[in-house]
């Protein structure tokens, strides 16, 4: 192994940054051809609003999501190609991708790594179970926040170095952008320069005005945005989207609203009146274990073992100025996912996603040090540790580009039963966002428990009118079934499609 990264040494960092964003791309249309056109809920979403973008129909795409950019970027990938509106999405979704890779490798040089550790986080990033894994096959706007999130770090570490106003644009642009890819980009656009306040061995004067180059453009979007509010009857923070679940005055209650009603719930059902006093505090140090379990769960434990090895002996392995920056980014990526969770009570992996690209960047200057000590040492628990992390990692990555399990696509193999068997194009009744896609059904909203739906056309008798019900059933509600059974005795089960997990159930059912 080490005889091998001897051999590698030559190659120009040039190479690889030509090489390594082509083999992103190149991972990102495999992931996409492996699971066979398989959607995310969220993505029926994009594509409607995109589709209404495409005809120039802008209000009703901005009704379905306030926060179109990534819809806007199909809509037009859509019309210059001609490509139908997934294909345009996963055009996209290559793009993204390889300009991640691009802009994670530039930081790694940035911060001070050669050769081999652009090719050391190149395989930890590939090899991410979570982030290749799992989404990297959806068709998402994530894909967009970290290409253009991971570029913005790229151009304020440089004008952290430089203080060069063209780095200050780059940075702003990039990080406007993605923030129009999701609205946590915005906590980043507005907090990520306090770090210039605190620089040290620089006087106030000069600390204040690499404050301001880096708040040009938020300053003069500002002024804009509060002079159409003043000059205009019409127009209110609604209007501009997700924006005005930042800029409200009612910011702190709406953050903490659920947290103080579930603490309530918590002190009286669960504590009771001995340890009720306990119950936000209970709360809090369950959102904590939350967020480091997520952390390390998307990042993966070698990763976060790595990171934190590197950011121990930072002084020797990185450039001092790039780690501030990296660190500071780091610790409002903590505070993003610390103001989600208390908001809304969930944190999805993806949210957690900014502080894993970080803390994968920072592994792999350690894994480069790993093999640098073996150079120089003959220690064999070490040797063999050092080969059985490049293993792990290597079958990891091998896990995530082999062919889907069968069930993978079972909502589509169901849709297309039901095309070969309804030759007559009876009426169909379908329960899920995803299925009436593939099925090329109308719109109807997504968002919508799909059993919810079922129960209400069951109640109100409009579930009569079908020939054919697909109806999604889940391992942890068996009962449903049976209440399917009872209530539409005309109805009968002819055909069943099993997700590859065994965790939901497509069953089709038939009027007799």
């Amino acid at each position: 192994m080490i005889n091998l990264l001897k051999k590698i040494d030559p190659l120009s960092s040039k190479q690889l940054f030509w090489c390594l964003p082509i083999a992103a791309a190149l991972l990102a249309g495999w992931m996409q051809y492996i699971q066979h056109g398989w959607i995310n809920p969220d993505s029926v979403l994009y594509f409607e609003a995109a589709k209404l973008f495409a005809v120039g129909q802008w209000q009703l795409g901005f009704n379905i999501f306030p926060w179109p950019l990534y819809s806007l970027c199909i809509a037009l990938v859509h019309k210059i190609t001609g490509l139908d509106v997934q294909l345009s999405a996963q055009l996209l979704h290559a793009i993204f991708f390889s300009i991640t890779t691009f802009s994670f490798l530039k930081i790694i040089q940035l911060t001070g790594g050669g050769t081999r550790v652009l090719l050391a986080g190149a395989l930890i990033l590939f090899s991410s179970q979570y982030l290749v894994g799992d989404i990297l096959e959806m068709l998402m706007r994530d894909q967009g926040f970290w290409a253009f999130f991971l570029s913005s770090l790229v151009f304020f570490i440089k004008f952290y170095k430089t203080k060069l106003y063209q780095d200050a644009i780059f940075w702003q642009i990039c990080i406007i952008i993605a923030t129009l890819f999701r609205i946590e980009g915005i906590s980043y656009l507005i907090f990520l320069p306090v770090i210039l306040l605190l620089e040290p061995h620089i006087i106030w004067q000069l600390r204040i005005r690499s404050f301001l180059k880096c708040h040009l453009l938020n300053i003069a979007l500002g002024v804009i945005i509060l002079g159409a509010l003043l000059l205009s009857n019409n127009l209110s923070m609604s209007n501009f989207g997700r924006l005005n679940e930042v800029f409200t005055f009612n910011i702190f209650q709406e953050l903490t609203l659920q947290l103080r009603n579930k603490s309530a719930i918590m002190s009286q059902q669960v504590l009771g009146k001995y340890l009720e006093d306990f119950a936000m505090q209970g709360l809090l140090l369950t959102f904590i274990y939350v967020m480091v379990a997520k952390a390390v769960s998307s990042t993966g434990i070698i990763n976060v073992g790595l990171a934190m090895f590197a950011t121990k002996s930072n002084r020797q392995l990185m450039d001092n100025q790039a780690f501030r920056v990296l660190r500071a980014a780091a610790i409002i990526a903590i505070i993003n996912m610390a103001l989600i969770i208390t908001k809304v009570f969930v944190l999805s992996g993806r949210y957690v996603l900014a502080l894993s690209l970080i803390l994968m960047i920072f592994a792999s200057f350690y894994l480069i040090t790993m093999f640098k000590y073996l150079e120089s040492n003959s220690d064999k628990k070490l040797k063999w540790l050092t080969i059985a992390l490049i293993g792990f990692m290597m079958l990891s990555f091998v896990k995530n580009i082999l062919p889907k399990a069968e069930g993978y696509n079972y909502m589509q193999d169901a849709v297309a039963w039901v095309q070969a068997n309804n030759k007559d194009n009876k009426p169909v009744f379908y329960d899920d966002s995803r299925v009436r896609y593939h099925a090329g059904a109308p719109f109807v909203g997504t968002g919508i428990d799909s059993w919810f739906q079922v129960k209400s056309a069951i109640e109100n008798q409009s579930i009569q009118q079908y020939d054919f019900l697909l109806i999604t059933h889940s391992a942890k509600h068996p009962e449903r079934e049976k209440l399917i059974t009872e209530k539409l005795t005309q109805y009968s089960e002819v055909k069943r499609f099993i997700s590859y997990k065994a965790k939901k159930t497509l069953i089709i059912y038939s009027k007799q």
